[in-house]
């Protein structure tokens, strides 16, 4: 597993997370989607995209952004701690909603192998409370 603990910041992980699950497969986003998406202003966008592009994680070909195989496999961890840990917190009692917004605070930061024990210890569920899976 690649580990990218702390590769990136809050919103670029937001921006990956987002061009991970939106992008449609020959499609890629374009920044007025991504901007739009993530309720932010394009210059703001555009300087997200500039700092996960100079990181290897995602590449622009004519105004359509999409991941890199690096920053696919980030993606793919981020989510899967993600979901993970929202696992964890609705096992612990925490609200659905809330559980994913907290996750979301942290999955970013935590190390995908310590992810993959927390997983186990809590009995290895496929599919995270919204239903995806938790591993891709």
């Amino acid at each position: 597993m690649t580990e990218l603990t702390n590769a990136v910041s809050k919103r670029e992980r937001d921006c990956l997370v987002l061009l991970k699950e939106e992008s449609r497969g020959d499609f890629p986003m374009r920044l007025h989607e991504i901007a739009s998406t993530m309720h932010i202003k394009p210059p703001t966008a555009l300087n997200i995209i500039r700092r996960l592009k100079s990181k290897g994680f995602v590449e622009t070909q004519d105004g359509m952004i999409k991941l890199t195989d690096v920053g696919d496999r980030l993606s793919k961890t981020i989510l899967m701690v993600h979901r993970t840990f929202e696992s964890l917190f609705c096992q612990s009692g925490v609200p659905e909603s809330r559980a994913c917004s907290e996750a979301s605070e942290i999955d970013f930061l935590i190390n995908g192998e310590n992810a993959m024990k927390v997983l186990k210890r809590i009995d290895n569920p496929s599919s995270c409370p919204h239903g995806k899976p938790i591993r891709m």
